[in-house]
Formats: structure tokens, sequence, C-alpha cells
């Protein structure tokens, strides 16, 4: 595969995307890990030195090891992926990400009503920017903008930089 083709190949992957498979692979890490922790004390080796090589604490490998004995390899896969499930699908994140890139100057007020309307989930503000952040725009607003800037304001800024 030439540079240029992994290029455009990366441009059509979305932020949401690439996020949604970090995550998948964060799950099998976990998996991994307690894995390697049962192999680990299977060799003879004690609890506190499976959670020393893994940096996890005592009580979390001997958890697994436990739940390993009573439910075998399948006790130890993770089942939760932490936290509350969104209320937005996963299309309908990739569908938010492409309209707020095609949008220039959005607020995260603008984002909040959007989803409202939109997809008829109502976030707080505070939620909205973690979900904006997410998809690798800026937290506090989606696309910078600011109220109280002049309209010529970038013209503004080229001559102050010209005079010094």
């Amino acid at each position: 595969m030439s540079g240029k083709s992994k290029i455009d190949v990366f441009n059509k992957m979305t932020k949401t995307a690439l996020d949604e498979e970090i995550s998948n692979y964060v799950a099998y890490h976990r998996y991994y890990q307690r894995l390697i922790a049962v192999k680990i004390v299977s060799e003879g080796n004690t609890i506190t030195d499976a959670a020393n090589i893994l940096g996890k604490s005592y009580q979390t490998v001997h958890r697994w090891i436990k739940t390993c004995e009573s439910e075998g390899l399948e006790g130890l896969k993770p089942s939760f992926g932490g936290g509350r499930p969104s209320k937005l699908t996963y299309d309908q994140l990739i569908e938010l990400d492409k309209i707020i890139e095609k949008t220039p100057n959005m607020s995260m007020k603008d984002v909040h009503l959007l989803v409202n309307e939109k997809f008829n989930v109502d976030y707080s503000l505070k939620q909205i920017g973690k979900i904006v952040k997410k998809l690798g725009y800026n937290y506090s607003k989606a696309y910078p903008k600011f109220s109280k800037s002049p309209e010529d304001a970038e013209e503004q800024l080229k001559k102050t930089f010209r005079r010094t």
C-alpha cells in the first residue's frame, strides 16, 4: 500500500471509530492481564508476585484467581465496559461528529440544542462538553467562537503584528 493510500484511508476514518476500536482493545487488554496473572500464579508464584509484576493490587489479582477457579477462563473476560451507557448510539455519535466538523463556529449550546432536537436526547452542557472532547474537539466549544470579537478581528490582528 502506498503512502498516499494510507493517508486516504485515515482521512475516511472518523475520530469516533478510532475511539471505539481503542476501547474494544482495552477490554482485550484487561482479559490478557487477567490471563497473565493466572499464568504467573499457576507457575508457582504468589499472588503478591503477580500483583507486583502487573502493577495491580493484591486484592484485584486474588479476585481474578478466585473467579478463574470458580468460573474458568470465561469468568476472566470483562463483562462491564465501565460507566453509564451513552444515550447516543454509535451511529448517532458518528453523525454528530460529521455535523460538528461541517459546521463552523459551533458553540456548546449549539451542540446541546442539536443533540436535543435531532436525536431527542437531553444531556447537560457539562456532558455535551465531555462528548465533544471525546470526539476530539475543543472542550469548551466545538470550535472557537468569540461573541465579543469584531467582525474584522483577524484583519485588526494582522495589522497589529505588521506594526511590531
